[in-house]
């Protein structure tokens, strides 16, 4: 029996209503400053532009990301009532469930990645920069002027990093505090280990600016075999790749060939077996590729 017109509209828009009010809801929640959620996206927010800042990026903040966040999240939720209401049918594309929890990460994965590309360009400027100091401090035997006037001489992202540490200085913060804060926001180990190198030879006495040039020479010689490296394992990464890619597009082959051929593994107690020992020696496997890929210099 078909139902009558007016009891398919009022169906369709008690679909839309019902996620347009859990939206209002949570929106209610969110302004309002008690709430557990209102606390969550503050923290949030607090930690993105921690973040932001702690790149450099200016363009953005971190209330609107997590606005934008909240606004794709809500058009993935009233997809699915919008689609049936327009259309009679479900969609059949599970959007909300898929692409939330990829817009929930989303900034997060941009943020790491977006951190590690940094660090590695500071990483790469820092033989310049130690020879940059190393030739300033042969003209000045102040750390504080041959940081400033090394500054001048660098390209960004480490530029930025020096300015942010001279301005601190400036304001009264203990220059040795203020380089020890610098390789706290850059996080790598290199890094940390070249400014260990000017604060103990600043503290101890000693030829600075010879210490200096050779740890730049080491940082070069550690580049150059850690390229060697890389051009030696090449083969054995695409190796690497092909081990953990052939096998799931294998599987998904052959059942799209013979779909019987496959099925006794998902319909018997012995095939779960197999297809649990059989899933464990492969991600065994993808682990200890990569584990022994993993040269360390």
């Amino acid at each position: 029996m078909r139902a009558a017109p007016q009891t398919m509209l009022m169906g369709w828009i008690g679909m839309l209503l019902f996620p347009l009010g859990f939206a209002a809801a949570v929106y209610i929640t969110l302004t309002f400053p008690d709430s557990p959620l209102h606390r969550a996206y503050d923290r949030y927010t607090r930690w993105l532009d921690n973040e932001l800042r702690a790149m450099f990026i200016q363009s953005t903040n971190g209330k609107a990301i997590a606005n934008t966040q909240l606004g794709i999240i809500a058009a993935m939720v009233l997809f699915e009532p919008a689609y049936l209401a327009i259309t009679g049918e479900p969609s059949g594309i599970p959007v909300a469930i898929i692409g939330v929890p990829i817009v929930a990460i989303a900034p997060r994965l941009w943020l790491v990645d977006a951190k590690a590309k940094r660090q590695i360009a500071i990483e790469a400027q820092l033989d310049t920069f130690l020879l940059a100091l190393a030739n300033a401090l042969k003209a000045s035997p102040s750390l504080g002027d041959a940081l400033g006037a090394t500054t001048i001489l660098l390209r960004a992202p480490i530029k930025q990093e020096l300015e942010l540490t001279m301005k601190e200085n400036q304001l009264g913060m203990p220059l040795d505090q203020a380089l020890l804060n610098m390789a706290s926001r850059v996080g790598t180990r290199a890094f940390s280990g070249a400014l260990s190198t000017v604060l103990i030879g600043r503290q101890t006495g000693g030829d600075l600016p010879k210490i200096l040039e050779t740890s730049a020479g080491t940082l070069r010689e550690m580049a150059r075999l850690e390229g060697v490296v890389r051009t030696k394992t090449a083969e054995g990464r695409a190796q690497g790749w092909v081990l953990g890619v052939i096998p799931p597009v294998l599987v998904v082959l052959l059942n799209w060939l013979d779909p019987e051929w496959l099925r006794p593994l998902s319909t018997s107690f012995i095939g779960y077996i197999i297809s649990t020992i059989a899933v464990l020696f492969w991600v065994a496997a993808v682990f200890a590729a990569r584990k022994i890929l993993a040269v360390d210099i």
